[in-house]
C-alpha cells in the first residue's frame, strides 16, 4: 500500500483521499486523508497485509469491528467507518490535530496538574470501554492524543482487541521496546489472558513518567524517594497500579480516576456561595469540595463532590428548569429501594433546582451499550429497575424520563434508576425520543414503554419497529428468543395503552411465571454467546406457565404424601 502511494499522487479508498503518511507500526499503517462528501480531514488505518490471511484476525476483525465502531466517547477518537479492499482492512477515524501525550509528558511547559488532568481523561476513556468488554491492550502515550483544546483522546480503542496488537509489533524491531515497556506482567506471556487491570497497569506507567521523567524498570524507586516535592499519595497509587498481581490493582478505571482527582485537588476549591445558598444544606455542602464536573451544559450541571469531613463521593445536578424534579427528590429521599439512587437532600428556589445524590461509580447503562446482551442479563438488569420504579408507582410517583443515561450502576454493578421527574431535554430536541410513549402523556404506562424500549435495545440491537397492524416486528430475531420473552416484549412496547402492561407488577409476574416453568423442566441458564436459545412452543399463554407450576408443586405434594413423609 505504501508502495502504492510512492507511485501515484492521490490514492482514493472509497470517497477517502489519502493525502499523506502520518505512522507506521508493526500493525498498521495512518495515512490522513479527506473524506469528499463531507470535506473534512480523516484518518485511515491500514492494516498490515500480515494479518489479511488469517482466518483468525478475519473472523475477529467482521466481529469486532462492529463494537469498536459504536465505541462513543469524548475521550475516544471514534471509528466513522470501516472496510476493506484489495485484502487489506481498514479503519476510518476522526482526525485529531494537534500532538501526542508522548510530547506532553516530555514537555517542561505543561504543569502536572495538567497533565493529570489528561490522564484523568484516559481513565475515563477506559472506564467507558472496560464496561463495553473492550481492552485497549496497548495503552501508551503515542496512542493518547491531544487536541488543540487540551483534550485526551485515546486512539486505537479495541483495534489492538482484534489485531492482538502487542504481539504483532513484536514483528517491527523499533517497536518492541516501546510495547513492551508499558506492558502488564501478565500480558507479557500472552496478550490474550488479560482483563481490564492490564490498561491500568499501563496507565500507571504513564503516571510515573509524568512524575519522575522515566519509566520505571525492575525494583523501582517511588516517586517521593526520586523527588521529595512529590506528595506519598502517588507513591500509594503508583504502587497499586503497578502491582504485580492483577487482583491488587484498582480494578476499574473509575477508582483510579478518583484517587487521582483527590490528589490533584488536595486543598480543592470549595462549591460556589449561590450552590451552598441554593440548596439550603449550608451544613453540608459548606463542607464538600469540586472534583470534577462530570457534565455541564446551557441549562444544567452535575458536580462529582468529596465531604472534607468523610471523604465520601456525592453528585450534586444542578438546573435551571425551576423546580421540575425537586418535589419527586424530596418524596424519594425517604422512600428507599435498593434500586433507586439514594437521595440525600434537594431544594432550591424558583428559577433553580439541586439534588445531591449517591455518587454511583459504576456509571449509566448508556455507557455500556455498545454490544448487544445475552437475553438474561439484559432481562436481569431491567427488572430489578422496574422493581425500583414499582416502589415509586406505589407510592404516586411517575419517573416520566426513563432512559439508558437516567439508569446508573453502583460500585458492586446494582443498577438504580435515577432523575425522578427532571427534565427530559436540557438542549433543543435534535432526535427522536425512542422511549417517548406513543400517547405522549406521562404517566406509569408510559415509563413501562420506556423500560420497553431499552430492553429491546439491548437484546435486540435496535430500537422498536412495527408492521401496517402495530405489531412489534421480531423478523430478525424471531428464532433466537423464547416466544415467552417476544410475548412479554410485545406488551411492554404495545402501541394500544390497552394491551399494554398497566403496572409494573403485571410485568415482573409474567416474567417470573416464564422462569417458574423454566425451573420446573429443570432449564438452566445458558452461558452468554454460548448456549442455544430456549425456544418455547408458539402461541402458549403465559397464564399456562403458572398452571404448570402449581401442577409440579401438587404433585410434588402428593409424592411426598404416598411416600410417608407427610403422614
Amino acid at each position: 500500500m505504501s508502495e502504492a502511494v510512492k507511485e501515484r499522487k492521490e490514492l482514493k479508498i472509497g470517497e477517502y483521499v489519502l493525502t499523506g503518511k502520518i505512522g507506521q507500526g508493526g500493525a498498521a499503517e495512518i495515512y490522513k486523508a479527506k473524506q469528499e462528501s463531507l470535506d473534512r480531514d480523516v484518518a485511515v488505518k491500514i492494516l498490515s497485509s500480515n494479518f489479511s490471511d488469517d482466518p483468525e484476525i478475519v473472523r475477529r476483525f467482521e466481529r469486532e469491528s462492529v463494537v469498536v465502531a459504536k465505541l462513543n466517547h469524548p475521550n475516544i477518537v471514534n471509528v466513522i467507518d470501516k472496510g476493506s479492499t484489495g485484502g487489506r482492512y481498514y479503519f476510518i477515524m476522526n482526525y485529531i490535530d494537534g500532538t501526542s501525550l508522548r510530547e506532553v509528558i516530555d514537555s517542561g511547559k505543561v504543569s502536572l496538574k495538567v497533565k493529570m488532568e489528561m490522564i484523568v481523561q484516559v481513565c475515563k476513556a477506559l472506564d467507558y470501554a472496560h464496561n463495553n468488554g473492550v481492552i485497549h491492550r496497548d495503552i501508551k502515550p503515542t496512542n493518547v492524543l491531544i487536541d488543540r483544546q487540551g483534550n485526551a483522546l485515546v486512539a486505537d480503542f479495541g483495534i489492538a482487541q482484534i489485531v492482538g496488537i502487542p504481539e504483532a509489533e513484536m514483528t517491527s524491531s523499533d517497536m518492541i521496546m516501546g510495547t513492551l515497556a508499558y506492558m502488564s506482567p501478565e500480558q507479557k506471556l500472552s496478550s490474550t489472558n488479560v482483563d481490564q487491570t492490564t490498561d491500568i497497569y499501563a496507565t500507571g506507567i504513564m503516571i510515573y513518567e509524568i512524575l519522575v521523567g522515566k519509566k520505571p524498570l525492575g525494583r523501582f524507586k517511588l516517586p517521593s524517594e526520586i523527588d521529595t516535592t512529590i506528595p506519598k499519595e502517588y507513591d500509594r497509587l503508583i504502587t497499586k497500579c503497578l502491582a504485580s498481581e492483577a487482583k491488587d490493582r484498582f480494578q476499574k478505571a473509575v477508582e483510579l480516576k478518583d484517587a487521582i482527582l483527590e490528589i490533584i485537588n488536595t486543598g480543592g476549591v470549595a462549591l460556589p456561595e449561590a450552590e451552598v445558598t441554593t440548596v439550603g444544606s449550608d451544613s453540608f455542602l459548606g463542607k464538600c469540595r469540586h472534583l470534577d464536573t462530570i457534565k455541564e451544559t446551557r441549562y444544567s450541571s452535575t458536580m462529582l463532590v468529596e465531604n472534607r469531613v468523610t471523604k465520601k463521593l456525592y453528585v450534586i445536578k444542578k438546573h435551571a428548569r425551576g423546580e421540575q424534579g425537586r418535589k419527586e427528590a424530596k418524596l424519594l429521599s425517604s422512600l428507599k429501594h435498593k434500586n433507586i439512587i439514594n437521595i440525600f437532600g434537594a431544594g432550591g428556589n424558583k428559577k433553580n433546582t439541586v439534588i445531591i445524590i449517591e455518587y454511583a461509580k459504576g456509571g449509566s447503562l448508556a455507557d455500556r451499550m455498545a454490544r448487544k446482551y445475552n437475553w438474561e442479563k439484559a432481562f436481569d438488569i431491567i427488572l430489578a429497575v422496574t422493581s425500583g420504579l414499582h416502589h415509586a408507582h406505589k407510592n404516586k410517583i411517575v419517573h416520566t424520563n426513563i432512559r439508558p443515561s437516567n439508569i446508573l450502576f453502583d460500585e458492586d454493578d446494582v443498577p438504580k434508576l435515577t432523575d425522578f421527574g427532571l427534565p427530559a431535554h436540557y438542549e433543543p430536541q435534535k432526535k427522536k425520543n425512542w422511549y417517548n410513549p406513543p400517547e405522549h402523556k406521562p404517566s406509569k404506562q408510559g415509563d413501562i414503554y420506556a423500560l420497553g424500549v431499552i430492553l429491546h435495545q439491548m437484546v435486540i440491537g435496535r430500537n422498536p419497529s412495527y408492521d401496517n397492524a402495530g405489531n412489534l416486528r421480531f423478523d430478525d430475531i424471531q428464532n433466537e428468543l423464547p416466544e415467552a420473552i417476544l410475548e412479554i416484549l410485545s406488551k411492554l412496547l404495545a402501541i394500544r395503552v390497552t394491551r399494554r402492561y398497566d403496572s409494573c407488577e403485571g410485568f415482573l409476574a409474567d416474567y417470573e411465571a416464564f422462569e417458574e416453568y423454566r425451573r420446573e423442566l429443570g432449564m438452566r441458564k445458558p452461558e452468554p454467546e454460548k448456549s442455544e436459545p430456549i425456544v418455547i412452543k408458539k402461541n402458549t399463554p403465559i397464564w399456562v406457565y403458572g398452571l404448570i407450576a402449581i401442577g409440579g408443586v401438587v404433585v410434588a405434594l402428593v409424592t411426598l404424601y404416598l411416600s410417608g413423609y407427610l403422614r
